[in-house]
């Protein structure tokens, strides 16, 4: 294994970790706060989380994938490419349906109430995962050759996942 591929190795194998971890800690911080301002968790909010979550397992599978790819295990990258392949029409279904529960929440409050501010985030988190995974790397902080290339002018990048996924299906 290359210098290069061995760093990236050793970054993504935290980074895979860290998204699957975030499936469930992100929803808890939103009910966390949201009780915390004595608001109600509705389903409409649960709905947005759920999504979010949907979104990051997808990201947590396709960095574990990418990992095993580099690592040279064969037979589980093809095994978790199998999984993410289909994966974005439900994606991108329960991203939909997030953004509508984040909407109704916030017009069933009627103002900014921490649960319709909740819905809201988590909503918009959705869309930002399902397009930062499906349509364009919108991530650019947590990798100086990416920051800098969003810097220098040059674009948004064709997403890992995307690149995988399309490469898969030939």
């Amino acid at each position: 294994m290359s210098k290069l591929s061995s760093k990236i190795v050793l970054r993504l194998s935290g980074y895979w970790k860290m998204e699957a971890a975030n499936v469930l800690l992100v929803p808890l911080l939103g009910a966390f706060l949201v009780m915390r301002a004595d608001d109600t968790i509705s389903l409409f909010v649960i709905a947005t989380m759920v999504a979010t979550s949907a979104l990051l397992v997808i990201g947590a599978v396709g960095w574990r994938m990418e990992l095993a790819r580099l690592q040279g295990d064969k037979p589980l990258a093809e095994k978790l490419m199998r999984w993410l392949a289909p994966s974005q029409r439900p994606a991108l279904i329960i991203t939909i349906i997030g953004v509508f529960a984040a909407m109704i929440e916030f017009w069933r409050d009627g103002s900014f109430t921490p649960s319709a501010i909740a819905a809201l985030v988590y909503g918009i988190l959705a869309v930002l995962e399902y397009v930062n995974y499906y349509v364009a790397q919108l991530q650019h902080f947590d990798h100086a050759a990416d920051f800098k290339r969003l810097l220098t002018g040059k674009g948004f990048r064709r997403p890992h996942l995307a690149k995988a996924i399309a490469k898969w299906r030939g």
